[in-house]
């Protein structure tokens, strides 16, 4: 945060929230060895595997039925909620939906109107680029894969 203003929107979202997430998002190390939690992404049965503990996303593609694997529609939660329920939500008030999203995963909780802009503002203090960027960094030295490209620029 060396280059961060001291008083600006993002120093003061780290604030508000510093000690919260430091507590919150610790994870017993115990609970890797309870839980068999492997670094692979599959078991030898083709099944999925428990590969963290943080409760921030969760992805459910089929049901077991007596130790059969049957496929289904697949379900995705962030935090607990729905995505089909979230975006629905966004769309039916007219909004993207971005930086709500991007605040549930970083803080565990959809924003309050308040959260949302000092959410909103911090992002906006972070989000310049140099006035040549384009031209220096995307167009001078092109990649077949701007998004990549962008990604190792930024």
């Amino acid at each position: 945060m060396d280059n961060i203003d001291k008083n600006g929107p993002t120093a003061e979202l780290v604030s508000t929230y510093d000690a919260q997430l430091q507590s919150e998002l610790r994870i017993d190390p115990e609970l890797f060895r309870r839980y068999n939690v492997k670094r692979g992404l599959r078991n030898e049965n083709g099944t999925g595997v428990l590969v963290g503990l943080t409760e921030v996303g969760e992805v459910y593609s089929y049901i077991l039925d007596d130790a059969e694997r049957i496929p289904t529609e697949g379900y995705l939660f962030y935090r607990g909620l729905s995505i089909t329920d979230i975006v629905h939500g966004f769309y039916g008030s007219g909004r993207l939906g971005f930086e709500e999203c991007a605040s549930l995963l970083l803080f565990g909780h959809l924003p309050t109107e308040a959260q949302l802009k000092a959410f909103h503002d911090a992002l906006t203090e972070n989000s310049y680029l140099p006035p040549s960027f384009t031209e220096d960094m995307i167009f001078r030295y092109p990649s077949r894969d701007i998004m990549n490209k962008l990604a190792r620029n930024v």
